[in-house]
């Protein structure tokens, strides 16, 4: 290795990161490469020298025609349909088409203000082949259970599918280091790479920017001259920007790259998870062979399968995660059990919480409470992580770490012993805020590098300093201390969820520690949230709910349910004539009374203003009908003082098999609609959707 000063070796780093790969001026030889411009009627403005090999048609003879004129009908008809599609918002798009006995693919995009077109032979495998093996890939990932399965599946379908004696996956860690987290070769003598890790180096920050926009990265043969792009004389200086496309010319630094691991050929394949980078599937080939585009399409459309499946059982390792903090949750808030302090809280399930959230302890820190389950900490210590936490994160009221080695905490508690912090705030009064801190030792991380980890060489390449590829890649370990495991977001999101019930432990706790009185005031407050102020029957609040358990109550065990939906008639008439005080008296009695003549299984509310609801459990469509005939009969020959005799009108809905509450209501609704536009006074029942 080459004796170079950290000043050079930094430079080279960053001009690495600085080289245009996404605008080279030459395009792989498997392909050719055309660019039109569409202002002056699809005029071509630059081609690549290797259009004799592909098309037939010398590069001279291109430049300055007519797209029109120079392609065979099949290619402009495919092709008009295709530039439509692009107009519409697409990024790109590809189609097939023939020559004579010879079949092509082409991908079209555009780049500033010209229209590219990359063209290559078909050199697909017979078709029945193929599909049989890309229908049985599909069909492998589909049905794994595991994120280990997915991986394994995709890794041996892709190679079956393309021919490639390496492929793997390796996913990239918070410094975008890659570990090679699954493989699968075909030959003995090829050199394994599972468990290895590759250093951010190797993928430079722009490389994996453009994965972004072209999550394909393909290199047919390593040892294939590149064709350069030929511009037209008045274009000066352009070039291209290649992004979306699939043949743009290999980077010499990456070419060698290749040939030190022994490659001549290569694939590479993005997987994203919710638009981040996750990893990359590479494929690895040690003999030429040459790989159609519908065979890549297919390829990509594997990973994209399996990208699903890595989400799904994501999301189902989340789920089986919160079924257990749910166990939790449960526990804290069981109302059959004793109500009890945060404390006894803490001591009943801190252990369960070291276990669930990987911790070497746990503590509930407050002006009152320091509590810890697991190892010891001294309280001063405890009391410091408080004030602490109190001062830089009482507003956000999370904090995460996992090396506390350079962190601020570190500095301004040197004795705290641990690497890893997750902490969140618990309100436990106007004055007094706690908090639950996990803690967290540091553990060694062991990397198993494919080649020492060293500063590389540094060489001169196109006027610039610039690190040359590495050599070897014969594996390395590396030791590295003084880091936790990192918090997931979903420990801190299941942290917070905690949090919140050990505050409604503590209210609770608070609220069972004040006398009878508190008690008898808690409930007159609860009494008034359900029930109607003015007629103390229920509100429509408690008949919301009631309505929505007996939905799902008569949905779970196939019985009948009825709402009726009464309205007093012309009461507006009744606070105009005779003032609000009458007005309030009658709804009172109304309530009073129709409360009376209810079935002690029906559940009767006020709906707001003059309106009052009815919900009839087991009970059909005519039971209902009849029910709300018998109570406007009767309501109808009350006499109160002053006003006299006052009507309602009703609407009736029976549940249907396939209805929400507020839809019964909704018709119910309707049918007391039609009441008061037909003359009030009467019943009418909805039939249903």
């Amino acid at each position: 290795m080459a004796d170079n000063t950290s000043i050079s070796y930094e430079e080279a780093m960053k001009n690495c990161a600085k080289e245009p790969v996404h605008a080279p001026q030459c395009v792989q030889a498997n392909g050719m490469l055309l660019a039109v411009d569409i202002k002056r009627g699809g005029q071509i403005i630059a081609v690549s020298d290797n259009s004799d090999a592909v098309l037939g048609c010398s590069c001279d003879a291109l430049i300055g025609s007519f797209l029109a004129e120079c392609m065979p009908s099949d290619f402009l008809t495919s092709f008009k349909a295709a530039d439509e599609k692009l107009k519409q918002g697409s990024d790109y798009e590809i189609f097939a088409w023939e020559a004579g006995e010879q079949s092509f693919f082409s991908r079209i995009y555009y780049s500033q203000a010209w229209l590219v077109v990359e063209t290559e032979i078909d050199v697909t495998d017979p078709g029945l082949k193929r599909s049989c093996y890309f229908d049985r890939a599909l069909l492998d990932i589909s049905n794994t259970n595991s994120t280990e399965q997915t991986l394994q599946k995709l890794c041996r379908s892709i190679s079956e599918l393309s021919g490639y004696e390496r492929v793997l996956v390796y996913q990239f860690d918070d410094s975008w280091n890659g570990r090679v987290i699954s493989e699968h070769t075909t030959r003995e003598d090829i050199e394994q790479y599972i468990g290895l890790s590759f250093p951010a180096s190797d993928i430079p920050s722009q490389v994996r920017a453009l994965y972004h926009v072209n999550p394909i990265r393909y290199i047919a043969d390593v040892d294939t001259e590149d064709a350069v792009i030929v511009y037209a004389e008045e274009l000066g200086s352009m070039a291209l920007d290649l992004s979306l496309g699939t043949i743009r010319g290999k980077s010499p630094i990456h070419t060698e790259y290749m040939k030190n691991m022994g490659l001549q050929r290569s694939m590479s394949v993005a997987i994203f998870d919710q638009n981040q980078l996750w990893g990359l599937v590479s494929c690895h080939g040690v003999s030429a062979q040459p790989l159609s585009y519908s065979t890549r399409l297919n390829i990509h459309s594997l990973v994209k399968l399996a990208e699903q499946r890595l989400m799904l059982q994501k999301q189902f390792e989340a789920d089986r995660f919160f079924d257990r903090v749910e166990e939790s949750r449960k526990a804290l808030l069981d109302r059959k059990r004793e109500i009890k302090s945060p404390q006894q809280l803490l001591e009943d399930q801190g252990h369960f919480w070291l276990k669930l959230f990987e911790a070497a302890a746990v503590a509930l820190i407050s002006a009152q409470t320091q509590r810890v389950i697991g190892e010891h900490i001294d309280v001063s210590t405890l009391h410091k992580v408080r004030d602490w936490l109190n001062e830089n994160h009482s507003v956000t009221g999370v904090f995460s770490e996992r090396d506390c080695r350079l962190s601020e905490i570190r500095q301004a508690i040197p004795e705290l012993p641990y690497c890893g912090v997750l902490a969140v705030s618990m309100p436990i009064d106007k004055r007094n805020q706690g908090w639950l801190v996990f803690f967290r030792a540091q553990e060694t991380e062991v990397f198993r590098w494919a080649g020492k980890l060293e500063k590389g060489e540094v060489r001169e390449y196109k006027g610039r300093q610039v690190l040359s590829p590495r050599h070897s890649f014969e594996q390395w370990q590396q030791d590295v201390d003084g880091y936790a495991p990192i918090w997931t977001e979903i420990q801190i999101e299941a942290a917070k969820t905690l949090v919140e019930d050990l505050a409604i432990g503590a209210s609770a706790y608070q609220i069972e520690q004040l006398n009878q009185e508190l008690t008898e005031a808690n409930q007159r407050l609860e009494h008034l949230v359900h029930t109607d102020a003015l007629t103390q029957v229920w509100n429509r609040y408690h008949m919301e709910q009631t309505l929505e358990e007996e939905v799902k109550r008569c949905k779970r065990h196939g019985r009948d349910l009825a709402v009726i939906l009464l309205d007093i008639d012309h009461f507006k008439r009744v606070n105009d004539d005779y003032g609000h005080d009458v007005g309030d008296k009658v709804l009172k009695l109304i309530s009073e009374a129709i409360h009376q003549w209810l079935r002690s299984s029906d559940v009767f509310g006020r709906w707001g203003g003059e309106e009052f609801l009815i919900i009839a459990p087991e009970t059909d469509l005519e039971s209902a009908n009849q029910l709300a005939e018998r109570l406007r009969r009767r309501l109808s020959n009350l006499q109160f003082d002053k006003v006299g005799q006052v009507t309602a009108s009703f609407g009736v809905a029976e549940l249907l098999p396939s209805e929400d509450r507020n839809s019964l209501v909704k018709r119910a609704d309707n049918a007391l609609y039609q009441v008061k536009e037909s003359g009030r006074n009467s019943v009418e029942v909805s039939p249903g959707k």
